[in-house]
This record gives structure tokens, sequence and C-alpha cells, in this order.
């Protein structure tokens, strides 16, 4: 007898449906599992074997076929434990044929029949559900994750013992755990505690509101560090389907803790400047997808301090997933697209002292020394960067006046930016103006006479065509703050100023 059963298992950061064969055989005992599974995969026959006996269940004295489906597609992990054992009940007929119809099964077995959770639950669940199977069987510690997916429904089950009840109509399922959400943005920080910095504050503002990337230039000590750790207090919470994608980002790389619900808050990442190309990008190591920096920031923030000390490979990596929001991994054997759409916060000192601003008159820095290392951040990835700002010292004038608006108070208008610009692209596939192609923005949402007059006379004086893109864009993002219809030429000389100067920091 042939049985079919439904798993799941990740390739990349996604799920891929796997149909479970069981056939039941005379001849010889034994088991056998074919379909290019890994050594995880095969080792569950020994797993599985040992939960049918301790569940009470009787181990089949005949030939043992496992086949798993498509064939040609390698299957790693441990989550097809649970759909192999139901398979082999199901073909010696211990539970019911009908009970795995339009069903999918999730989870490892433990040798004692226990059902333990599978950390890339969600997207195992989301990939049932595009496939239609609209019940998934999942350990406790995976309902919270999974009962998020909409159309379908969760059955929470302790181990194998309970499943077979279940299967049966003898018992009714666990009800699904209570979990609280998990906040990825630290909430001790508020935007009131900077003192001084009225223009970081207001470019923090700005780049909240529009998804622009910012970069911070000053010496050590002056607040870079605490203006970047700050922006995702101002951001708005993670709509339904960023939220589901993060969450399945981080469970995929293992940063959930178990029984964790959905991640509601952006993300924040901030890797150490030693860290590696493949650190950042990430990579595929065996048939297992690593996630990186950027993919782990997908929906919220990457901070990249002393940005000028990361290698040049990890540096230029940025470039292109800036601008399409996905990280494309090729390896001679395959080739995986993660998601990426971050905004990128560089901080970074004007020379190798840090002294070199102003007038310089305490830098010991050489022009040569200053030179190699502003070069270190290269123009075609400057030229990415929508607010490049000058961070100084505030005068004990700035530090001495009242504090600044709060992050609740700054959150409510970037949230009424974002709104305004969602509601102009609300047939359109983006949300926010940073992410708007520049064919469409010239085409559609050009700024009056005024505006264009100015911009052409910046790119006359320099400016790249990619460069007044990105002008435009955080125009556009000015005039949603101010709640104009449209950018005029006062919001493009704005825009001008928060991009800075084209050349970068001098050198002499």
């Amino acid at each position: 007898m042939v049985a079919q059963v439904h798993g799941v298992v990740v390739s990349g950061v996604a799920g891929l449906v796997i149909r479970v064969e069981v056939e039941v055989a005379q001849g010889l005992p034994s088991v056998g599992v074919i379909g290019l599974a890994d050594a995880a995969v095969g080792e569950s026959k020994w797993r599985v074997r040992s939960a049918i006996g301790n569940a009470g269940c009787k181990w089949p004295a005949a030939r043992v076929t496992i086949g798993l489906s498509p064939a040609d597609i390698p299957k790693h992990g441990t989550s097809l434990d649970l759909p192999i054992a139901v398979g082999i009940l199901l073909a010696t007929e211990q539970i019911p044929a009908s009970s795995a119809h339009g069903a999918t099964f999730i989870g490892e077995l433990g040798l004692d029949g226990e059902l333990r959770a599978f950390r890339a639950a969600l997207p195992a669940a989301i990939a049932a559900q595009r496939c239609g199977i609209k019940r998934v069987y999942v350990a406790p510690g995976s309902a919270r994750q999974v009962c998020v997916v909409p159309g379908v429904e969760v059955v929470v089950i302790r181990d194998l013992a309970h499943l077979v009840s279940v299967l049966r109509g003898e018992a009714p399922p666990d009800a699904i755990p209570e979990a609280e959400q998990l906040n990825t943005a630290t909430p001790s920080f508020d935007m009131c505690d900077i003192r001084g910095h009225a223009h970081g504050r207001f470019a923090l503002e700005v780049a909240a509101a529009g998804g622009h990337h910012l970069s911070l230039l000053g010496p050590p000590g002056v607040g870079k560090t605490m203006l970047a750790e700050r922006l995702p207090t101002i951001l708005p919470d993670l709509d339904e389907q960023t939220a589901i994608d993060v969450t399945s980002i981080h469970a995929v790389a293992g940063r959930l803790p178990a029984g964790a619900g959905l991640v509601s808050r952006p993300p924040f990442q901030a890797p150490h400047h030693s860290a590696s190309a493949t650190a950042l990008l990430g990579t595929v190591r065996g048939h297992r997808t690593i996630p990186g920096a950027l993919t782990l920031a997908h929906g919220g923030v990457l901070f990249l301090d002393e940005a000028p000390e990361f290698t040049r490979p990890s540096l230029e990596g940025l470039r292109q997933p800036m601008e399409s929001g996905v990280v494309r991994i090729m390896r001679a054997a395959e080739s995986i697209d993660l998601p990426a759409r971050f905004q990128l916060v560089m901080a970074a000192n004007p020379c190798p002292c840090g002294h070199g601003v102003g007038k310089g008159a305490s830098c010991r820095c050489t022009a040569m020394a200053k030179r190699r290392y502003t070069e270190r951040l290269s123009g075609p990835l400057r030229d990415r960067i929508d607010i490049r700002l000058e961070v100084l010292r505030p005068t004990m004038g700035e530090l001495a006046a009242q504090a600044g608006d709060s992050s609740a108070q700054i959150a409510e208008r970037v949230a009424l930016a974002r709104t305004r610009a969602a509601v102009r692209f609300s047939e359109l596939p983006w949300s926010v103006n940073a992410q708007l192609p520049a064919g469409e923005l010239r085409r559609k949402w050009a700024p009056d006479a005024g505006g264009c007059a100015l911009l052409t006379e910046a790119e006359r004086g320099g400016l790249s065509l990619r460069g007044a893109d990105r002008v435009l864009r955080v125009a556009w993002t000015l005039a949603d703050l101010c709640e104009e219809v449209g950018p005029g030429r006062d919001h493009i000389a704005m825009a001008l100023g928060l991009r800075g100067p084209e050349s970068g920091p001098k050198n002499d």
C-alpha cells in the first residue's frame, strides 16, 4: 500500500512543499529514503521508528520505501519527520485514510515521540497555504507564528501519540499558546534624549518619512551613533505582509526565541566593522541559506558605524541591494534571491584622527591620509545616499536649550507623511518615496517650474542624474511633511542642502 502526505522543507528563506510517499511492501524488513535526502532527512527513519514505538503504535515488519517528491530537489532539515511518521501510519492503516487530506505536517520528532518546534514553521506554512493546503499540524512552539497566515487552520500537537488520537477523533488538539509580540526596537531610546543636533533630528525625520538612506559625518563622540540608534523609534510599525516576511527571515536565521509571535517593529542591525562581505550579504553553506545583515535588516535599519573601516567588498556589495531591495547569491549549482529592503545609515569620521572638521585646527592627519580615508567610500556608493549630513558638536546654547520632540511626537508626523505617500501610490506597487522608479518620478511626479529650473541648474553644476532623482524623492518627502500637494523650488533647495556637496569632504 502507498500513502501520500504533504510536508515542507526550507529553500532560501521560503518554504517548499514536498510530497512524502510511503510504500509498505512484502520483503525483508528494511527502510529506504529516496529523493535527494541529506543526512538529517536520512536519519529521520530512526527517529520516526522510535517515536512510533513509544507512541503505542506498531512499526511494520516489512520493506518500507519513503519517496520525497520532487525527486530532483535536495531536501534538508528535520521538518519531514512528522509527515514520514504519518505516512507510515497511513500505509499500515493505523490511522484513517482521510485524516491527512488537505493537511500538511511540520515538525521534528524526538525518540520518545515528542513533537519539537521547527524554526522555519512560518515560511513553511506560507508555502503550504499557497499550494491550497488549509490545515497545518505543528508543535506548540511553532503555533504562534503559523497562526498569522491567513486562511490556514492551525492544529497544535504535543507528541505523536496525541496526533494519532486527534486523527482518530479520540482527542481534541491543544489550544494555541499565548505569546507576546516580539519588539526588536530598544524601548529605552527616545529622540528627546538628544541634546542639540536640530539638523540631525530633522534629517532623521525626513529619512524616516520617505525611507531614505542617510550618512552622518562628524568627529568622534559628537552623537552620530546616538542619532542612528533612534531612527527605528520614529518608524511606523511593520504592515502585515512585511511583518510576516521579517518574521520568516529571522526564524530561518534562528534569531527568534521559541514561541515568539510576529515581529511588529522594524529591525535594527548594526554589524561590527570587522564583518566580512559574507556576513553582510549572506551565503549558502551546503544546502542551507544563511541570511546576512542586509537581509536581517529587511523592513528596518542597517547601521554601519565607522563605515570607512569596512572592507571594500563589503561596502561595494551594498550598491545593488540599496536600489533593488534584493540580495542575489549566485553559486555554481543555484541562485537564491534574499529580500533586503532596508534603510542604510552610515556613520564616519572625516579623517583617521576624526578631528578634520571645520577649520581642522586640531587635525594632525596628512593630506594623503585624509584622501585615502575618504576614498574608502566610493563615489557610486555615496551617490546612492539620499541625505548626507555633517554632524558638528553642539554649542553650549544648543545643549542648554529645551529638549526637542519625543519619538512618539515625531512618529506621528512620519506616519502622516507616509499616509499621504501611500494614498498617492495607492494603485502602484510601492508605498514610500524612496522606492519610486526614476522613470515614473520624472514622468508623473515632476516638481513645478521653479523646482525644475533649480534641479536643472544643480545638474549643470555637477549633480549626477541618479543624484537628481534622489533629490527629487527627498523633495517629495519634504512636501509630504509640509502637507503640500507637490514639491516646489523651496523643497528642491532644502533637498539639495540635505544631500550636501557632491565632491565629499575636502582633504586640504
